[in-house]
């Protein structure tokens, strides 16, 4: 938990920030559900037609996440991440001024590239920077906050739409992503511990001595980044991914 002066690492600042922005992003895309039915009462689409529209969100999130993940790479990722928190909030305030399924449609994709940005493995990539010893750990609690964001975010959107509307209710996510996750992730995360002078928490030569005896090209996937031709000649690149697909 410690640094080498003896305080608190950073690192683990880095990982509660990294994991309230996945809490926020994730428990808002959990509860799309429970609009259904106000808004399909009040604007007479159908169940399905509406649930199309969740549904183009979650396709086109999935999509676009190889080109998030080469954002993160070519620029900051701190940066991609915000600024995926911020069009979501954008988005989710203008939802409730929609009046036509083509203007919901276009809302939902826009949307989906904030979702993209703002979750998933660019906010992985920033924990595994920081974090050698413990990413076991780290990673688990970051994965975990996406989770218990639904069972946050789901009950109190379903409270807002009884208390008030469900356009109260959008009003509340939005609130919360551009008023709380945003400066939250502003203040905590930091792209690696070099941008602050520090050093990974954990030694990287056990790393690359569980991945062979050569130096660090020789395993180029243990105890450091490899690039994108390197993981397509690894055969732990397309065991992780066939798992994933699973």
């Amino acid at each position: 938990m410690t640094d080498k002066t003896g305080g608190t690492f950073y690192g683990w600042f880095v990982v509660m920030g990294c994991s309230l922005v996945a809490l926020g992003t994730a428990g808002t895309q959990f509860s799309f559900g429970v609009f259904l039915q106000p808004m399909t009462e009040e604007f007479g689409w159908s169940r399905s037609t509406l649930s199309l529209a969740f549904g183009i969100t979650f396709m086109l999130s999935g999509l676009m996440r190889p080109l998030a993940g080469y954002l993160a790479d070519r620029y900051s990722p701190k940066l991609v991440v915000l600024s995926g928190v911020a069009l979501l909030g954008v988005m989710l305030f203008i939802v409730p001024s929609v009046r036509t399924l083509a203007q919901l449609y276009a809302v939902f994709a826009v949307m989906s590239i904030g979702l993209t940005m703002g979750v998933g493995p660019i906010l992985t990539k920033v924990i595994s920077a920081w974090f050698y010893a413990r990413r076991g750990l780290t990673l688990s609690v970051y994965s975990s906050a996406g989770s218990f964001g639904a069972l946050i975010l789901v009950p109190t959107a379903s409270v807002f739409l009884i208390l008030f509307d469900w356009r109260d209710a959008y009003y509340f996510l939005g609130a919360l992503a551009l008023l709380v996750i945003l400066p939250i992730g502003l203040i905590f995360i930091r792209n690696t511990p070099q941008e602050m002078g520090m050093e990974p928490l954990g030694d990287t030569s056990d790393l690359r001595r569980r991945g062979g005896t050569g130096d660090e090209d020789s395993t180029p996937i243990f105890g450091r980044d490899a690039t994108f031709k390197e993981a397509l000649g690894s055969n732990l690149f397309y065991r992780l991914t066939f798992g994933y697909f699973v």
